[in-house]
């Protein structure tokens, strides 16, 4: 097994980093309280559903930063995929805060990130081209 790209090795951590997030965030939701860590913090109320669909999305979101590690090419379409939804976003912020900025700097980063993920250096990483015809 060859090793990801650098940059491909930081969208993992970053995926990786959102799925424990989601994974603490859901599991506090359902009142899990970490063994007393938080202390004296409120415990949330009436969130089960929530909790449950933030799991399930830490899951996801794990899964695809060990297919971005191990070059799985539905983890680089998983990828750009919540890319293209923060660049979705970024358009509704332009409309909610003209002349803000918010909008383009909300746009920046996803932009970047589908286009390193459509480069040619990528795909063959992936071995989503024929290094053939290359």
């Amino acid at each position: 097994m060859k090793n990801p790209p650098i940059l491909i090795s930081v969208l993992g951590f970053f995926a990786a980093l959102a799925g424990f997030g989601y994974l603490f965030f859901g599991f506090r939701a359902l009142g899990f309280d970490w063994f007393g860590l938080f202390g004296d913090l409120p415990a949330l109320e009436s969130v089960g559903l929530w909790g449950w669909l933030a799991i399930v999305t830490g899951i996801f979101w794990l899964m695809a930063a060990f297919g971005l590690w191990a070059l799985q090419p539905w983890a680089r379409l998983f990828a750009q995929i919540m890319a293209g939804f923060a660049i979705f976003e970024a358009v509704l912020a332009f409309f909610q805060f003209p002349g803000t900025g918010i909008g383009f700097g909300m746009a920046i980063m996803p932009a970047l990130i589908l286009w390193y993920l459509s480069s040619a250096e990528v795909k063959a990483a992936f071995g989503l081209t024929d290094e053939r015809a290359v």
